[in-house]
């Protein structure tokens, strides 16, 4: 929380954004919003729609505003902009301007980043050499990894770099500075000049990605890093993932342990700009979320939008590629079917639980299976262009992401660099892929039980299923589909995960046997393959 001095004053403007942001004013000079808008346009890749504009003027007019950006709605293009028009407009005028991004973690800090640095590259083409400086950075601890695009300028706090950056700050001495970071690692680089107290006046504008992942605490830490006269912009979307604690909250409606979106839009009443049209997924993937969680519009700007590749012909023969320490089936081809959109295979229960070999052996199968296919295609296909935009792997379980890690290097021979994109729901949150696979593991009957609510919520169904863009695909057991919580908010819940395979994927319902290897030795899992297909 905003912290007090020794003489019990408050530190402003955090103090007012906690407490009191609508009563915040506006002692920004005046800025034609709309005109800026006009001039940013003119290096837009796309023109925004209605309310991506009322976004960007409410970042200019308002003190604090929220957009609630739906996965797909273009939330991350709208940032970019708005922080491309805060730059714009330093530039005309001739001022200085430092931009803070933040986020709960570096890879929405980096999508945001990187989309800025985008957006530069196009007013280059189309306008020429920059009026002014600029310096996009993202500040990290020694520990944590450097940002995957090398065009963001990686500062490691505490050394030389972050010095510099710092002296840089205080002097204004860049036209235009954008700094990415986690709470964490800004307050304690700001400590470095203050002492024990983390405040500083940096930010003219912070922008905070996934806002609704953040924390109220985590999101008052950031405020104290605003100039008296900052602007703050909150991007989330309350029905995908929200904080993580390491207590039960039971109940934090209105209360400072929300995310700071919620408590925003609830405790203060600040409305959010709700974007609406989808341009990431087709009809097919869209369909759901659209009606079980964002009943207002959301609708396909690509409705038939599916797999660019051409699969081979089914022979009952695996290809001659094909590695031993793998599984084959012809019905690989089937679950690949750009023309079914979205599959689901389900599977009775077993010991399975933080590991699942099975899943981890179909999973290992169809990547390599559609890596290969594309490499037939697209001749100059690498490794970091596959991981970054055609395929992520998603679970719930760290011990899964290993397993699966390990098949893809050892026996579907994926390169250790770049590392196979297997992570867990909640990092990935943010980002998008062609096609995604979830490999829901548990399989066991009370393990399932003992971690319903985990396992079962809704909100981490809806950022699976939301990543992709043309195909989704989906392992789960029988001991997580049929599960009746006793509790009836969570069976509630489980029902958007339940109804979605039983009900939704209604195109294709029919009993298939896949092959695993259990200790080098083939079998069988009887199976159930469910999918939704492209309308003819």
């Amino acid at each position: 929380m905003p912290r007090r001095t020794s003489h019990s004053q408050t530190i402003e403007p955090a103090h007012s954004l906690m407490y009191g942001p609508n009563q915040l004013p506006i002692v920004r000079g005046q800025v034609e919003a709309y005109n800026l808008l006009i001039q940013i346009s003119r290096y837009m890749e796309h023109e925004f729609n209605t309310r991506q504009k009322e976004a960007f003027c409410e970042s200019i007019n308002k003190r604090i505003s929220l957009i609630w950006g739906p996965p797909g709605t273009g939330k991350t293009a709208v940032l970019s902009g708005i922080i491309l028009g805060w730059i714009e407009n330093a530039w005309e005028n001739d001022e200085s301007v430092i931009i803070g991004i933040g986020a709960n973690n570096y890879n929405a800090i980096d999508n945001v980043l990187s989309g800025v640095i985008d957006l530069l590259a196009q007013r280059r083409i189309r306008l020429g050499a920059d009026p002014g400086s600029i310096r996009v950075t993202r500040v990290r601890s020694s520990a944590a990894q450097p940002p995957k695009d090398s065009r963001i300028e990686d500062v490691i706090r505490g050394s030389e770099d972050a010095r510099s950056l710092v002296n840089e700050i205080q002097s204004s001495s860049e036209n235009a500075l954008v700094i990415g970071g986690t709470w964490t690692q800004l307050g304690r680089m700001a400590e470095s000049l203050t002492g024990d107290s983390p405040n500083a006046k940096w930010f003219d504008l912070l922008v905070i990605d996934e806002a609704s992942q953040l924390p109220v605490s985590h999101a008052a830490a950031y405020f104290l890093l605003l100039k008296e006269n900052g602007h703050v912009v909150l991007a989330g979307d309350h029905r995908q993932l929200g904080p993580i604690y390491s207590f039960k909250m039971n109940n934090s409606t209105q209360g400072l342990f929300d995310c700071i979106f919620s408590y925003m839009q609830e405790t203060h009443g600040i409305t959010p700009v709700a974007f609406e049209c989808n341009y990431r997924m087709n009809t097919e993937i869209s369909g759901w979320p659209r009606d079980r969680f964002y009943t207002e519009g959301y609708e396909a700007y690509f409705p038939s939008r599916k797999l660019e590749i051409t699969l081979p012909k089914p022979t009952g023969k695996p290809p001659c590629y094909w590695p031993s320490q793998l599984p084959w089936s012809d019905h690989f081809l089937r679950i690949l079917d750009p023309d079914m959109p979205v599959v689901v295979i389900s599977y009775g229960t077993h010991t399975s639980t933080l590991s699942n070999p099975f899943e981890a052996q179909m999973v290992a199968s169809l990547s390599l299976l559609y890596k290969r296919t594309l490499d037939e295609s697209y001749k100059t296909l690498t490794d970091k262009h596959f991981w970054s935009e055609c395929l992520g792997i998603v679970t719930p379980h760290r011990a899964q992401m290993s397993t699966i890690r390990n098949l893809l290097i050892s026996a579907a021979g994926m390169p250790l660099d770049p590392s196979p994109f297997v992570d867990t729901v909640d990092r990935f949150q943010g980002l998008e892929r062609e096609m995604i696979i979830a490999s829901y593991v548990v399989a066991d009957r009370d393990f399932v039980a003992a971690e319903e609510e985990f396992i079962l919520e809704p909100r981490r169904f809806n950022v699976s299923l939301t990543r992709s863009r043309r195909k989704f695909i989906m392992f789960i057991s029988d001991a997580i589909l049929q599960h009746l919580p006793f509790d009836e908010d969570v069976a509630r819940k489980a029902a958007h995960l339940q109804l979605f395979a039983e009900q939704y994927c209604d195109s294709v319902n029919e009993h298939i046997d896949l092959p695993y290897l259990d200790v080098e030795q083939a079998n069988y899992m009887e199976c159930f393959f469910r999918g939704r297909k492209n309308p003819q």
